[in-house]
């Protein structure tokens, strides 16, 4: 199933998406639920119990709306939580050899990114003012779908809403911060933080609609020149050791996103670097997740 957020920014609401060209939306089944204000996290954390009346919602069809006259906005609009999975491609930590000396982590790198930065999958990313060292991440986002703490590796996957694209975008200046003379001054979650700095969608496909998550493709363009191309098959921490270590410091809600890492090839990684400026189109593609492409913008 491939779950969606529609309509104007701020107030996109849940649905379906059928044959990729129409969407049958969720808000009356959610009223007669009497949840009339639930957006998509209270329906990926109910979304096993509530599947055999979304499933009888789509069969109907009723209401359904065409794609074309509809914006499609981020799958999880406002999650609570976006936690950002860093060095888990060894790839990725090679070309920043410089800063972590080809050595992967001893546990999993946890960053916060802030959910007021979420846009959709064709919405513009915004270069904040003075922001020269823009660049993007193109990263596999897993939901998490029923909430928990201290989920043990053996049920982590029943946690698992589904997944879709994701680009954490982020200012590597600023991420730098006084980190070269001062590893502890460095600043991710600043420059990973500013406002439209995570696209992602353009649909949620919820488990049963891929199969190894842990052998996916994911490329990401720029102007038509291919940047990254790697397989989710490198994760050096996988989705289950993801939700486990995660869930040992905090409790996990329904509709939380986790980006699990990124592949080589980010501009920023490049001799010489290559960062976003106005005008660049990113687009990125994960296999049986659809295509995102967000134009770049200068702030005004």
């Amino acid at each position: 199933m491939k779950l969606v957020s529609h309509g104007e920014r701020g107030a996109e609401r849940p649905g379906v998406l059928v044959d990729e060209e129409r969407i049958v939306p969720l808000s009356p089944l959610l009223q007669d639920l009497g949840l009339p204000d639930a957006g998509m996290c209270a329906v990926v954390g109910l979304f096993d119990a509530i599947k055999p009346l979304i499933d009888e919602t789509v069969a109907n069809g009723l209401g359904s709306v065409a794609l074309s006259d509809t914006r499609l906005g981020p799958p999880v609009p406002r999650p609570e939580k976006i936690l950002v999975i860093g060095g888990n491609y060894q790839s990725h930590i090679n070309e920043a050899i410089a800063i972590t000396k080809g050595i992967p982590p001893s546990l999993p790198i946890i960053v916060f990114k802030p959910p007021t930065n979420i846009v959709g999958p064709f919405d513009p990313i915004v270069r904040p003012l003075g922001t020269s060292k823009l660049d993007y991440e193109g990263e596999l986002v897993v939901v998490v779908g029923r909430g928990g703490r201290r989920i043990p590796r053996g049920q982590a996957m029943e946690h698992v809403a589904g997944y879709m694209n994701g680009d954490d975008v982020g200012d590597r200046a600023v991420m730098m911060g006084d980190g070269l003379e001062i590893g502890l001054y460095m600043q991710p979650t600043r420059g990973k933080s500013y406002d439209t700095f995570c696209p992602i969608g353009p649909w949620l496909a919820t488990k049963d609609e891929v199969g190894d998550p842990h052998d996916l493709s994911v490329r990401l363009w720029v102007n038509d020149e291919l940047r990254q191309d790697f397989s989710t098959a490198e994760l050096i921490v996988d989705i289950p050791g993801m939700i486990e270590d995660a869930s040992s410091v905090m409790h996990l809600s329904p509709g939380d996103i986790l980006l699990t890492g990124t592949g080589a090839g980010c501009g920023g990684m490049r001799n010489p670097p290559i960062f976003l400026e106005p005008g660049d189109v990113v687009r990125q593609e994960i296999t049986g997740m659809g295509v995102m492409e967000n134009p770049i913008i200068d702030e005004t």
